[in-house]
């Protein structure tokens, strides 16, 4: 059972970051050697006391010889094992991370399954310990080797002493491995808590303007102190399982070797050994009780790192149940309408888009508005390929949106989030990620209108900025967010409430830039604002999952005042009356 556990976990961490038995072969190789090597001192050290006994001086310098060559080996093994230890660290933290990202980002709903908390720690921690698991394998499996070895030897010598400290082996190895099985399920334990402290913490961090005014802090303190109670329990039986088997369970082990030392002893006494085989097997015998200690230690690494492991398997076994393989179109020319076409989309047998179609065309401003729930957010990340629809179609220039290669339909859709996002690192660098063109960033911020802000910071566009920078306004982030956006050269271009969080005089500005963008993108914008609605060529107002209405900017504004748009409560069947009262004024205009 313990060896099928490990071989588990050794099989697991080869999954996720491949065998490489080039260099997990000379590691175990290195390894083994080094350890190994270590049984051949005590025989040099043994040959000296021995010509020293039978006053052959001369004789000594075979043995000192023998000595210095033993342990060369001992360092040069070691030395190479060291550096093969190093590359194989390297690839495995480099290559795992980089997987666990892009499977995180390309499975946008693993936060509903797999706590942040757990997520963060895997990804910055756990992946540390890829390689532990291979080096503690083989260090394992050489200590027990050497355990075997020198039995071997004590059977060569006295075979009644070796079956009495094989058997205070054996017991001291099965209560050693039980204790480890108590520790690493504690271990776990600790790391789950851990995980939703990190948790309540970021939380806190992120919102803690709303904590401070709405005075949330006691709350969360007393469920933050409830989830460290738990971890302390936790953490408590993994202590209480260490100083087990640090202060007590030696016992075992030192109680079998003051009875090997009394019967070597009397074996000598009664000349029935030679004063060199004694020092022999008493060396050996040190070597046997260090070789369980730390086959044992590198046993529970394995335990605790399984742990680690697990986490790491978890979120790379996550998959969204609606994700989608993209298709091969690499036609890039790219007009820009959206169509829906009777969609649905439900999540857990829950409808959430009923039946919904409408057409967005290009080089026009859509805002599409409801209240919350009413399914806005949905179609953003339908749109984002982030979900499949349930029935119906999504289609782009015509073509369905699924049918579109990774790289065509990425570069051109992009969007903007309602909080400003920006990297802590210099505004070029920022805007650098999607074009690294420096005249294309500054036409690009020309263009929204955050130009000259950015002209008047200490250092420009070298200017460090983050989240929570305050040398720029969030509305001026928010404006250098779309900037970035527009350097994707994108055809359309979607803006989720991105007024949400910046003042009046930003939302005009962003107001007569949607309108702007739209003589060369197709703009589609989720909003509750008004100044954003009235800078709309087209709204869409949605009400529990359908459309309830739909038309030009006018049409709608007309038909059903601003506030019952905002609500979505147009009745049903008024969308065809206002569809036909701009068709109709369309055509009038265009008669007269």
């Amino acid at each position: 059972m313990l060896i099928k556990r490990h071989i588990g976990t050794v099989k697991d961490v080869f999954k996720i970051a491949g065998n490489h038995p080039f260099y997990v072969t000379q590691l175990f190789v290195s390894d083994g050697i080094n350890i190994l090597t270590s049984l051949l001192p005590p025989m040099a050290t043994a040959g000296i006391i021995g010509v020293i006994a039978d006053n052959n001086f001369k004789g000594i310098w075979f043995y000192v010889v023998l000595y210095f060559i033993f342990y060369t080996i001992y360092f040069i093994t070691l030395y190479w094992n060291y550096r093969i230890y190093y590359k194989l660290s390297e690839y495995y933290y480099l290559s795992v991370q980089q997987k666990l990202f892009a499977h995180i980002i390309n499975n946008d709903n693993i936060f509903n399954y797999i706590s942040r908390g757990e997520i963060t720690e895997t990804c910055a921690e756990d992946i540390h310990y890829l390689i532990e698991v291979i080096d503690n394998t083989s260090s394992a499996i050489m200590y027990i080797l050497r355990t075997v070895i020198i039995f071997f030897i004590f059977s060569y010598y006295n075979i009644f002493i070796a079956a009495i400290a094989l058997a205070f082996d054996i017991v001291y190895f099965y209560v050693m491995d039980q204790n480890s099985k108590k520790i690493s399920h504690a271990y776990e334990g600790t790391r789950k808590y851990e995980d939703k402290i990190n948790d309540i913490f970021h939380q806190m961090i992120v919102n803690r303007r709303q904590v401070k005014t709405l005075n949330m802090l006691p709350n969360l303190n007393r469920r933050l102190t409830r989830t460290q109670n738990e971890w302390a329990k936790q953490y408590r039986s993994r202590r209480d399982g260490m100083t087990n088997r640090y202060c007590l369970m030696p016992s075992i082990v030192y109680s079998g070797k003051i009875i090997i030392y009394i019967i070597l002893g009397y074996q000598v006494i009664r000349n029935r050994m030679t004063i060199d085989t004694l020092v022999l097997l008493i060396s050996y015998f040190e070597l046997t009780i260090e070789s369980i200690d730390k086959a044992l230690d590198y046993l529970l690494n394995l335990s605790t790192h399984a742990v680690r492991i697990k986490r790491i398997k978890n979120i790379l076994d996550y998959q969204s149940d609606d994700i989608m393989e993209f298709g091969d179109i690499t036609n890039d020319y790219i007009n820009g309408s959206i169509t829906f076409n009777k969609v649905c989309y439900d999540i857990k047998g829950k409808p959430i888009l009923k039946n919904i179609s409408f057409r967005i065309p290009p080089n026009q401003v859509t805002a599409i508005v409801g209240p919350a729930g009413a399914g806005k957010t949905t179609i953003f990340s339908l749109l984002y390929r982030r979900h499949r629809v349930k029935s119906g179609s999504i289609l782009m220039d015509d073509e369905s949106i699924y049918n579109y290669s990774k790289k065509v339909y990425a570069s051109n859709l992009t969007g903007v989030s309602p909080k400003p996002f920006v990297f802590k690192m210099s505004i070029e660098d920022n805007l650098a990620l999607v074009d690294p063109n420096r005249q294309h960033q500054i036409n690009a911020c020309k263009r929204v209108g955050v130009h000259n802000a950015i002209m008047k910071l200490p250092k420009g566009y070298k200017t460090i900025i983050d989240d929570e920078s305050r040398l720029l306004s969030d509305g001026q982030k928010q404006l250098i967010s779309i900037a970035r956006s527009l350097l994707s050269r994108a055809e359309v271009i979607l803006l989720d409430q991105v007024t949400n969080s910046v003042d009046a005089a930003t939302t005009k500005k962003i107001a007569k830039l949607v309108k702007d963008l739209s003589s060369d993108h197709t703009v589609i914008v989720a909003t509750h604002s008004p100044e954003m609605m009235k800078a709309a060529d087209r709204i869409i107002v949605l009400n529990e999952g359908k459309v309830s209405a739909q038309g030009t900017n006018e049409a709608v504004l007309k038909r059903s005042n601003l506030y019952q748009g905002l609500l979505g409560i147009a009745e049903d069947g008024e969308e065809d009356k206002i569809i036909t009262k701009s068709t109709s004024k369309k055509s009038k205009k265009s008669t007269k």
